[in-house]
């Protein structure tokens, strides 16, 4: 408004200083309707742009660039003018040409200007909610290649833009580590590319290991209502499915275990009262101090289990793997004098595990030792590296097997009705492995059970999904 204003008044003045030395009123009156509506059409953009409620940055982006097409059309016009003062030609009306040329220039690049403040204030607000730190969000084709993909997700899986645009978003190393959870996301894709919404829970691989993930696939159309581009998104849930989890043990154990001991309990108190003989009452009381003994372990173990799961995954206490293996293989060797336990390293390693692991590690030794009808129980540990850096721990024993009932909590982390494991030190080496983003297995030998825990090794601390 001011640059117009500006203008204007040095084009009034010309053309009025004009009429006074030339007879005719004609010619100045055009020069001023088109120099002087130039510099009209600056006072109302200026005025205009007032009324968009743009930012104050903004605004004076479209000012500089005003001030610049103003400049770079008066710099073009003095250009013509020196090339016609050198060739000698007659000057006719240079003010004329300068105003005309400053004007039209100033609202030539106003309009560029405002536009490419609005792009960049679009691109901006796009940014902000594409890339929030709180879920991954891509952009996909319809052929499921990644157009976009925001900055937690690159995070999340340690991964360079570069590599990942482009290319299929099913084929990303978040979901290649079953080929279920690779199927899945096809299927949900291909869903999405009809015209569908699909959400459903899944495990995605990221640098710091396993998450369980909400993923959502969903289409995007055009005004005709077509399928142009697909948006996928996944928000991590682990810690809530952790928690899910462990309130669901709890139940089966207030349930189960606990109405059965109280039951016991009613009754052996109950058969000391009445007993004939000291022998007959020290029996039972012996009885009650066993179920309450177990009471107190099973609550320490609770709380153990509990700690283990409000450990904020960012911060742990990281150890040099094989320096942990040995000190635990010596510690267990010097806890069983009667057991034999070895310890096999594969390679040599220099990735960390989180110091966390060792209590799954100690709790499946104990449990192999106990379980074992050998005179000389027999534990292999052994140690190698897997794919993308991730370490594999292999407890295997010569005992009778392991349960069902605990195989399954261990794998999946549910108990049917009739299935429960026989102890909380089971589902104390699953938390422990879960969270460290890691996965568990087990598997029947000839003569004996190995279970195999894969954890991520990390040479340095990274941030989880969870954890921006």
């Amino acid at each position: 408004m001011i640059l117009g204003g500006l203008l204007l008044t040095i084009s009034v003045g010309h053309h009025v200083r004009e009429i006074n030395v030339i007879s005719t009123r004609l010619g100045p009156a055009i020069a001023l309707f088109l120099d002087g509506s130039l510099s009209l059409g600056l006072i109302y953009a200026g005025y205009w742009l007032r009324q968009r409620n743009l930012t104050p940055t903004t605004e004076w982006s479209v000012g500089i660039w005003t001030i610049l097409g103003c400049l770079v059309g008066a710099t073009i016009a003095g250009m013509t003018i020196v090339v016609q003062v050198v060739e000698g030609r007659p000057l006719v009306e240079p003010q004329f040409r300068l105003l005309v040329s400053g004007g039209g220039g100033a609202l030539v690049l106003f309009t560029a200007g405002y536009y490419a403040a609005r792009q960049q204030t679009l691109n901006h607000r796009y940014e902000t909610l594409f890339n929030n730190t709180i879920q991954i969000t891509g952009l996909l084709r319809l052929d499921g290649s990644i157009i976009e993909i925001n900055d937690t997700a690159l995070e999340f899986g340690d991964l360079e833009r570069d590599t990942v645009v482009d290319k299929p978003f099913d084929e990303i190393s978040w979901w290649t580590h079953s080929e279920e959870v690779q199927e899945n996301i096809q299927d949900a894709i291909a869903q999405a590319k009809e015209g569908g919404f699909v959400r459903y829970e899944t495990e995605a691989r990221g640098a710091d290991g396993l998450r369980t993930i909400e993923i959502s696939a969903k289409p995007v159309t055009n005004a005709n209502g077509d399928v142009i581009q697909l948006i996928v998104a996944g928000y991590d849930i682990t810690d809530k499915q952790r928690q899910r989890e462990h309130l669901r043990v709890l139940h089966r154990l207030m349930r189960h275990n606990m109405r059965n001991d109280l039951m016991k309990v009613n009754g052996w108190t109950q058969m000391a009262a009445t007993a004939a003989s000291h022998e007959e009452r020290m029996s039972h009381a012996n009885r009650v101090k066993n179920i309450l003994d177990s009471w107190e372990k099973m609550t320490n173990e609770l709380k153990e289990v509990q700690k283990l799961i409000e450990l904020k995954s960012e911060q742990p206490d990281h150890k040099i793997t094989s320096d942990l293996l040995t000190d635990i293989v010596k510690s267990q060797q010097s806890k069983h004098p009667g057991a034999e336990i070895s310890l096999t390293l594969d390679t040599p390693f220099a990735g960390r595990i989180p110091g966390y692991i060792k209590k799954a590690i100690i709790e499946a030794i104990d449990n192999a030792v106990a379980a074992s009808t050998e005179e000389t129980p027999s534990v292999d540990v052994t140690v190698s590296n897997t794919d993308n850096n991730w370490i594999r721990i292999t407890i295997a024993d010569d005992g009778p097997g392991i349960p069902p009932a605990e195989a399954a909590v261990l794998e999946t982390g549910k108990e049917s009705a009739l299935m429960h494991g026989s102890a909380l030190g089971i589902w104390k080496i699953r938390m422990a492995i879960k969270q460290a983003g890691g996965d568990i297995s087990v598997d029947d030998l000839n003569s004996g059970t190995a279970i195999q825990f894969q954890v991520p090794s990390r040479g340095g601390q990274r941030h989880s999904l969870a954890s921006v």
